[in-house]
């Protein structure tokens, strides 16, 4: 997760800052204190099991017919889950070589035309997109003096719009009329790419948060544990490191599939933001309501897409 702290005048001197929202690899915010109008658990609660957590909070009741308790994995020690997260970073590095791979496909005499700046390029989008997002959730908390949950959604809107905005600046800026689809296509990959090492590195901190359970001492990252399950609505244990592979997958080609929109005509820039704003809020308040398996596959056929619709665009599928 992407952790930003904003701080209110009478706790700016505590040393312990206050959390009024996470922002996960997806660019999801979570609000631990007030979500849905509703005041964060009490300490007696926190010290429950998940489960009863979940039971006393509504957000986490999953409407139905998208009830994950199926499918609810097997609970796994950290040991475990540090195997699965070892495997299973290959392979999210591997779906980013898939897609470099696939530009045989598209190219006439079968070579790949390498544009390692405009990737780089894509990174330096990703990066900057990144580092705007703390200012504009303050700008919508403080200035503005919103509650933290409208606050955070228009925050996730906005920065889909943003992101979308400054992919098209870019391609307006280096983009070459006679290799417009490789632009793009090169573009989107390394913002995929940037993306996709934060996940990784991200993922090994969250794990890192439950190392104490294996002595007993569970509690020293409690608050941020607490977070992470609003989001996933159940705790990290419980998911199987194999989603995020899918998750990177999705990803990949919905930044492919909208730069090469934006770059197919400028106008398409608004559809994509309110597509990615939309996504965004999905994935940072539905996810509890509609669970893993329904909200990733859900996303998959939005990002695939996405994807196929970007490539037709250029005429490389009929």
């Amino acid at each position: 997760l992407y952790y930003f702290y904003i701080m209110s005048d009478r706790n700016f001197t505590k040393s312990k800052l206050p959390s009024y929202g996470t922002l996960s690899s997806k660019g999801v915010i979570v609000n631990p204190r007030e979500r849905n109008g509703q005041q964060q658990l009490s300490i007696t609660s926190q010290n429950l099991p998940f489960e009863e957590r979940a039971a006393q909070h509504e957000g986490y009741v999953s409407l139905p017919g998208f009830s994950d308790d199926e499918d609810d994995e097997e609970e796994r020690d950290y040991h475990t889950l540090l195997n699965e997260y070892i495997i299973t970073t290959p392979f999210i590095l591997l779906a980013l070589i898939s897609f470099i791979i696939l530009l045989h496909s598209f190219s006439e005499d079968g070579t790949i035309h390498y544009e390692w700046d405009i990737f780089l390029l894509g990174v330096t989008g990703w990066c900057a997109v990144f580092f705007v997002r703390k200012p504009i959730f303050f700008t919508f908390s403080k200035l503005i003096s919103l509650k933290v949950s409208l606050s955070s959604i228009l925050t996730l809107l906005f920065i889909g719009f943003i992101e979308e905005i400054v992919r098209m600046g870019w391609l307006h800026r280096f983009e070459d009329d006679d290799e417009a689809f490789l632009t793009a296509y090169w573009l989107g990959l390394g913002w995929a790419a940037a993306e996709a090492v934060y996940f990784i590195i991200q993922n090994f901190i969250e794990l890192s948060w439950y190392k104490d359970d294996e002595t007993g001492g569970g509690v020293r990252y409690a608050e941020e544990r607490e977070e992470l399950e609003e989001i996933l609505g159940r705790p990290l244990t419980k998911v199987s490191a194999w989603w995020g592979v899918m998750w990177r997958f999705s990803w990949i080609m919905i930044h492919i599939g909208f730069s090469c929109w934006i770059a197919f005509n400028h106008i398409l820039v608004f559809p994509a933001a309110l597509i990615h704003g939309l996504l965004l809020v999905i994935w940072g308040y539905c996810l509890p309501v509609f669970g893993i398996p329904a909200t990733s596959y859900g996303t998959l056929l939005v990002t695939l897409s996405v994807f196929l619709i970007g490539l037709a665009l250029f005429g490389q599928i009929v």
